[in-house]
């Protein structure tokens, strides 16, 4: 495994096997063997390995992630419109299919107009929403509580609390919402 990661790394870096010999001092045919996972080389060959790939010592010995990696550009986010909401959710993270396993956490952008409530009706569900304003300013009502939440700040409700959140200002206010566990499936 951890040849594999070496030739892998020494490929990327555009090293040949004798380039890399020559630079920690050992033969071709010795790094050959370490990449076909025939030999285990020491540490010491092993910090020599890591310092002339320029990766942590420690890399050599992380497992792959079996989960892939997805990024999404500002264009290419899914946005969703509840009908009993008064903002559009955009989803920075994928929106799983309903046969999908669920995320642990899901996290979107709304916008909210002046004068605006997110929603008539008081939001309450079984996760933890953080909610971090970006630009403009935000009241969240918890109860008989009014919280003003301005740029740069963030508030955490716990989980089955009954609140709104209300745009009491002149202009747009834009703000990250992060919800745990996932609402939205």
């Amino acid at each position: 495994m951890i040849g594999k990661k070496i030739r892998a790394i020494r490929k990327r870096k555009n090293l040949t096997i004798v380039e890399l010999s020559e630079q920690i001092n050992v033969t071709s045919g010795y790094i050959s063997q370490i990449e076909r996972d025939l030999i285990s080389p020491s540490l010491a060959v092993l910090k020599r390995l890591s310092d002339a790939l320029e990766v942590p010592l420690s890399s050599l010995f992380m497992e792959d992630s079996s989960q892939n990696v997805v990024t999404i550009q500002e264009n290419d986010r899914t946005k969703v419109k509840f009908g009993n909401i008064n903002v559009e959710l955009e989803f920075i993270m994928p929106v799983l299919s309903k046969d999908e396993k669920a995320d642990n956490v899901e996290a979107f952008l709304f916008r909210l107009k002046p004068k605006t409530w997110v929603s008539e009706d008081i939001i309450m569900h079984e996760a933890k929403e953080c909610i971090y304003v970006i630009s403009g300013e935000i009241q969240c009502h918890v109860g008989s509580s009014v919280y003003t939440v301005s740029k740069g700040d963030s508030i955490c409700v716990p989980e089955n609390n009954g609140h709104m959140i209300f745009n009491s200002n002149d202009g747009e206010s834009e703000a990250l919402c992060i919800i745990s566990p996932a609402i939205h499936k």
